[in-house]
């Protein structure tokens, strides 16, 4: 995932760059089509939008709300385990979406 910027307006976007081939490999198609598919259908806080999605010979482009300060995935795989406080945190927080 990168930051990026529109030229035009300065909003700022992150966008996930996905590689046709390493999907294909790995069996993942339609687990990126079902999260592209999640993503363009709902309207949540707790769910980052998506504004668009393209594609060019090589890789899968989605361009999405920017939230600075990471996922889930990143922060488990960077701690490796969370705190009893800090998995309460963010089970409510799951909960509450």
């Amino acid at each position: 995932v990168r930051v990026c910027r529109e030229k035009t307006t300065g909003q700022v976007y992150a966008m996930k760059k996905l590689k046709k081939a390493e999907m294909l490999r790995r069996g993942q198609v339609e687990h990126v089509r079902a999260e592209r598919n999640l993503l363009a259908e709902v309207d949540s806080n707790y769910i980052v939008k998506l504004y668009c999605s393209f594609q060019d010979d090589d890789h899968l482009y989605l361009v999405m709300e920017y939230l600075p300060g990471g996922d889930m995935m990143t922060l488990l795989m960077r701690k490796d385990t969370l705190t009893e406080e800090e998995a309460k945190f963010y089970v409510a927080e799951t909960v509450l979406a």
